[in-house]
C-alpha cells in the first residue's frame, strides 16, 4: 500500500430484519462488526472506526465511533462524515454485516483503485456484475468528496445516485463474499452460529 487508507464499517442501521443489534451478533465466538474490523484493519493496517454506532456498541466491540453532522441520513451521508473525519487519501468501507468479505478481497479492491484513474471502486457479485456492493468499497478522497457533497446537498440520499460523475472500477467477487446477514438464518445458512 502506497497511500495512506482509513477503515470505517458502517454501522448505523436498525437491524430490523434481524431482530438484534447486528454488529454484536456472533460469528463463531467473535462479534460480527469485530470480525470485519479485523479483515480491514489487516488488509490497510489502520484501525477501523464505526460510523453510526451508539454509545453501548461502541463500547462492546472496543471501537471508536464517528458521528458526523449528517449522523441519521443514510450510507450517504455516512461515508461524507466519515471522509470529513480523515485526512488520509483512501477510505475503505464496509458494512457491520459483510463479515466473509476477507483480507486479500479488501487489498483487491485498494490495488485497482491504486492502479487506476477510477475515483471509487466497489465490489460486485461475480454471478451478476451489474449488482455493485456500493457499502463494499475504496474511496479517493480527494476527487469524491466533493461530489458527494455536493449531490447529498442537492438532495441527494442513495449513494448510488450519488456517483454518477465519478470515475468508477469494479471487482467482481465470489457471491459468498459480498453476501450481507440480513437475518439470523442467514448465519445459520453459513454455519456459523
Amino acid at each position: 500500500m502506497t497511500q495512506s487508507c482509513s477503515c470505517f464499517i458502517l454501522a448505523g442501521g436498525k437491524s430490523t430484519r434481524f431482530g438484534t443489534n447486528k454488529s454484536l451478533a456472533l460469528v463463531g465466538d467473535q462479534y460480527m462488526a469485530s470480525v470485519v474490523a479485523k479483515n480491514l484493519q489487516s488488509a490497510f493496517g489502520s484501525t477501523a472506526q464505526l460510523i453510526g454506532a451508539d454509545e453501548n456498541t461502541s463500547n462492546e466491540l472496543g471501537l471508536e465511533s464517528v458521528i458526523g453532522t449528517r449522523e441519521g441520513n443514510g450510507p450517504l451521508a455516512a461515508i461524507i462524515d466519515a471522509m470529513e473525519s480523515t485526512t488520509s487519501t483512501f477510505q475503505a468501507f464496509a458494512p457491520n454485516d459483510t463479515p466473509f468479505f476477507t483480507v486479500n478481497n479488501y487489498a483487491a479492491l485498494l490495488a485497482k483503485l491504486e492502479d487506476s484513474k477510477s475515483d471509487v471502486v466497489v465490489a460486485t457479485d461475480a454471478t451478476d456484475a451489474s449488482r455493485a456492493h456500493w457499502l463494499l468499497s475504496v474511496w479517493r478522497k480527494s476527487s469524491c468528496m466533493p461530489t458527494l457533497t455536493k449531490e447529498f446537498e442537492r438532495g441527494v440520499r442513495s449513494v448510488h445516485g450519488a456517483v454518477l460523475d465519478l470515475q468508477i472500477a469494479t471487482v467482481a467477487f465470489d457471491a459468498a463474499a459480498v453476501r450481507n446477514i440480513n437475518t439470523v438464518s442467514d448465519l445459520l445458512d453459513r454455519g456459523t452460529i
